[in-house]
């Protein structure tokens, strides 16, 4: 008779033990080739990687119907639902386009369209492992993105875990996952652009008085008295954007990399001209 419920932290355990896996046979192979003659391994790496995680991929989910992780915990695929096309779709999506990336960053480095592609793609991954983990939470199913487009659906015949009762381990699990989902989101986000934006709502909100300076009204001059409008420090490589403030050369490229919408905190005026600033 089989499990209906399998808790979400097994599950989860499931996905990291099969991370841990991979990374033990990845040690074990470095170490069985630490002696050879350094770089010779290095451009068949992507390759060596895909024979690797390809031979754990037969000998678990081939003929076992569930990943190394997913058996030490008892757990497994329901069959009924595992045809190999499925398999064929899930060692594409898990193993295939990995490797592709890993070959494209090792042999197209200087192919700035296939490097941005990548990112891209890379990108699209983690908005859908992020949707996935808060629907995985809500339902209970599904904890890896390809098992949800797949319909795999986990089942047990018995739990390894179905007698702990440590919650303060449950909890630090979770909120592991919880950390790493935080940290994926942040680096997604434009922490510039935020900032801007939520300081000038700010500014709304408490009735602050917010004009936009109009370029060329004030000719930006340059005394002994004079700070970078970003670091209030005297300007190191003076440059402006088109209003009367004076900014370093690498406060405001800097800034204007980060968030091209960037506006001068003194005066909120948006120049697209950096221009270096010259005494006349």
């Amino acid at each position: 008779m089989s499990i209906s419920y399998i808790p979400r932290v097994t599950q989860l355990d499931s996905v990291q033990l099969d991370e841990q896996v991979e990374d033990l046979f990845k040690q074990l192979l470095f170490n069985a080739t630490k002696f050879l003659e350094p770089g010779i391994l290095q451009p068949i790496l992507p390759e060596l990687e895909l024979l690797l995680r390809t031979w754990i991929f037969k000998y678990s989910l081939c003929e076992k119907k569930c990943t190394f992780g997913q058996e030490m915990l008892s757990l497994k695929y329901d069959t009924t639902n595992l045809s190999k096309s499925k398999l064929y779709w899930y060692y594409g999506y898990t193993i295939g386009l990995r490797y592709l990336k890993d070959r494209a960053l090792y042999s197209l480095t200087s192919n700035i369209k296939v490097q941005n592609f990548c990112t891209k793609l890379e990108t699209f991954q983690l908005i859908g492992d992020i949707f996935n983990f808060l629907r995985f939470i809500q339902t209970g199913k599904y904890p890896v993105l390809i098992d949800f487009i797949l319909g795999l659906e986990l089942t047990a015949d018995k739990l390894a875990r179905e007698d702990l009762t440590d919650l303060s381990w449950t909890r630090e699990l979770l909120w592991h996952n919880l950390i790493e989902l935080i940290g994926t989101v942040v680096s997604l986000v434009n922490l510039f652009g935020l900032k801007r934006k939520m300081g000038n709502t700010l500014k709304y909100v408490w009735w602050r008085k917010h004009v936009r300076s109009i370029g060329g009204e004030k000719s930006p001059t340059m005394t002994i008295n004079t700070v970078c409008a970003c670091c209030s420090n005297r300007p190191v490589l003076p440059h402006v954007m088109g209003c009367s403030h004076i900014f370093c050369y690498y406060c405001l490229t800097a800034n204007k990399a980060a968030d091209p919408e960037f506006e001068c905190p003194k005066c909120y005026f948006n120049g697209n001209n950096i221009i270096k600033f010259s005494i006349t």
